[in-house]
């Protein structure tokens, strides 16, 4: 149901000098990898026929063991988001949305969406039927991670549930084998979530009932389908497709089915950070290798990378990197010439030398009224943070003295560090749970690394 994610990289026109009006700006050309849409065909409509006769099968057989299983009652539902990070995930965004409902049923290229834009696609016999929410970035990276949740938009009963199957699907043609869940709601429309993780679905069995929010499975590449992600249809309760999003092109359904319909644009920064290459894994089905780095050495380059969603032309990303005495590097605004994109991300260099003092840097990001951080450091401890399986979280923060410290294994060792790459502090809790006393510390910005199964965990603590 979604579309190869392809990357191309060129450089920005705009000729980038030391200074611009006074503010200092990398010396090089950001690097532009847009996802770009790729228009193929999903299941065809005797696939789905097919489905709906297994529905059929299946619900007749939860009637055999329960009569007034399907007594419809009361209007439609209201969705909450069929969608959650994982518990412990705590960077900015982890998907995008490439694709919605086509309004337009006239195939082949005659392109709808319910806000009268063409954010899906179609093929030579079919259109889309629902919305693709896509990992993003690193997708098959987070999917082995189960980052992307789905869980119930609305309570109701599970009629067709499949596992099982091939989880690293790379095209759209039409495959059937999918792994996920279809739920019918309290007045009989159904939901269809698809493309799950192979083993990464609900214990739950056709005939159980689910509760919203509850957890259903993980984001795959199941079936027809290129890139992990959730497709989500939705079908009312005389069996007629329709758009849960509210628009003026939508001719489907007057109403939003969200209890809370978000935005159609959500101009956001998933991600920011550093890396030790300007290599971007792209092979479909392969785990990426990020590449992301914290600590470098004079002589190294350090490349920045903005992953953002649903950009649009002319917006601007102001940008600030602070040397640890927190004297600015660079300051400067990137402003988009790029169309709009669901998802892009932009990458500088920025040349390491002699003259940058040891110690940890700050970047920070300004986009559409959010602020977003990261930190890098030269001749530091730092390392690159661990992205496999400890979850590690430090609460209060900002604190004014007492920071907890909790991980869901053995805290071996806490450093924490100050700006300029001092280590002002260290213990050896050997426990999942230990404090942190901050209160002989001044005011300001840390840097705790944390050690747990021999990985290495960073985080920046603010004491007020």
């Amino acid at each position: 149901m979604r579309t190869t994610l392809f990357y191309l990289l060129f450089g920005i026109s705009t000729v980038m000098i030391s200074q611009n009006n006074g503010r200092l700006i990398p010396p090089n050309n950001p690097i532009f990898q847009p996802a770009n849409i790729e228009k193929t065909e999903c299941i065809t409509d005797l696939q789905r026929k097919e489905v709906r006769q297994q529905i059929a099968l299946n619900k007749q057989a939860i009637l055999e063991k329960n009569p007034t299983a399907f007594q419809r009652k009361g209007s439609s539902p209201l969705f909450i988001a069929p969608l959650r990070a994982k518990a412990g995930f705590n960077d900015y965004g982890y998907y995008i949305i490439n694709n919605q409902v086509d309004q337009d049923l006239t195939p082949n290229g005659n392109l709808l969406d319910y806000e009268c834009g063409e954010r899906t696609y179609d093929w030579t016999s079919g259109n889309h039927e629902g919305t693709d929410y896509v990992l993003w970035p690193y997708p098959w990276k987070r999917m082995q991670e189960e980052i992307m949740e789905i869980i119930a938009a609305a309570p109701g009963t599970i009629i067709d549930k499949r596992d099982g199957h091939f989880d690293l699907n790379c095209q759209n043609n039409g495959n059937p084998l999918w792994n996920g869940i279809i739920i019918e709601h309290a007045d009989g429309s159904q939901a269809w979530y698809w493309h799950f993780k192979d083993d990464a679905i609900t214990s739950k069995n056709i005939g159980d009932s689910v509760a919203e929010g509850e957890y259903l499975g993980a984001a795959g590449s199941s079936g027809s389908s290129t890139i992990p992600h959730l497709h989500f249809e939705v079908y009312d309760a005389g069996n007629n497709l329709i758009d849960p999003y509210e628009g003026a092109c939508n001719s489907m359904n007057a109403d939003s089915w969200f209890v809370n319909q978000p935005e159609y644009y959500i101009p956001t920064i998933n991600r920011l950070s550093t890396h030790s290459s300007a290599n971007f894994d792209t092979d479909c089905g392969v785990v990426e290798n990020s590449y992301e780095e914290l600590n470098f050495e004079p002589g190294e380059t350090v490349y920045f990378r903005i992953f953002f969603r649903d950009i649009q032309t002319g917006s601007n990303t102001h940008i600030v990197v602070r040397r640890p005495d927190n004297s600015i590097l660079y300051d400067y605004v990137f402003t988009s010439p790029w169309p709009v994109y669901t998802g892009a991300s932009a990458m500088w260099e920025f040349p390491v030398d002699g003259a940058w003092p040891d110690g940890v840097y700050t970047i920070n990001a300004e986009f559409e009224g959010n602020n977003y951080e990261t930190i890098f450091g030269v001749n530091t401890n730092l390392g690159v943070e661990d992205l496999k399986a400890t979850e590690i979280s430090a609460y209060p923060n900002p604190t004014s003295n007492i920071i907890y410290i909790e991980a869901n294994s053995t805290l071996e060792k806490v450093e924490l560090f100050d700006l300029l790459g001092r280590k002002v502090l260290e213990i050896s809790p050997l426990a999942k749970k230990t404090e942190v006393n901050m209160g002989n510390l001044t005011a300001g910005v840390y840097v705790a690394v944390m050690f747990s199964e021999g990985k290495k965990t960073v985080k920046k603590i603010v004491k007020e």
